[in-house]
This record gives C-alpha cells, sequence and structure tokens, in this order.
C-alpha cells in the first residue's frame, strides 16, 4: 500500500536522489577534514549530521539497506572514537561515502 500516487512517490525519490547526492559529497568532505583535524569535536558532530540526515531520508523513501548502514556508522561517531582512532575513523567515513554512493547507482 502506498500513501502516494506513483507520480508523487517519483518525485519524492528524485528529491531523495539529488539530496543523497549532496549529502555524499558533504560527506565526503568532512571525510578529508576528519583526516586533517582527527579529534576536533565538531568535524565528527558535522559527520554525524551529515549521515543522521542521509539515514533518514533514506529510512523515510523505503531504502532500508542504506538507511541501517548509515545508523551503524552514526553509532561510532563520537569524539571519544575520534580521538582515539588515530585518523582511522576518517577512513570508514570515506570508506562509507564509497559504499553508500555504490548503493545508490
Amino acid at each position: 500500500m502506498s500513501f502516494f500516487s506513483e507520480e508523487k512517490a517519483s518525485e519524492l525519490r528524485e528529491l531523495f536522489f539529488e539530496s543523497a547526492q549532496e549529502l555524499l559529497q558533504a560527506l565526503n568532505e568532512e571525510g578529508l577534514e576528519l583526516e586533517k583535524r582527527p579529534g576536533d569535536t565538531e568535524v565528527v558532530r558535522g559527520v554525524r549530521r551529515t549521515v543522521h540526515t542521509l539515514k533518514g531520508d533514506s529510512a523515510a523513501c523505503g531504502y532500508r539497506e542504506l538507511s541501517e548502514l548509515a545508523h551503524e556508522l552514526e553509532d561510532v561517531l563520537t569524539p571519544e572514537l575520534a580521538k582515539r582512532s588515530n585518523g582511522s575513523l576518517a577512513e570508514v567515513v570515506l570508506a562509507a561515502a564509497d559504499t553508500f554512493e555504490a548503493m545508490l547507482t
């Protein structure tokens, strides 16, 4: 059962994909910034916000696997872990951005 007409659902999917591309671009930029400043709390919070938005948007549009993976990433994006990761969290973020991109194509 769908709450929207096929035309409206198609429009929403198109908006989702546009938004997701912008979020992935931001995630890549934030991942690179995290490489430069691995323990910076504000950078980690920015990454977490981006992932949170992608998680919610993908769940709302029915992309369960993407939403679940984003949720897993969101759970590990903590300032404490970033400080202890010696920069490896940035690698995880950048790899996740690539994975999300692949899932969306």
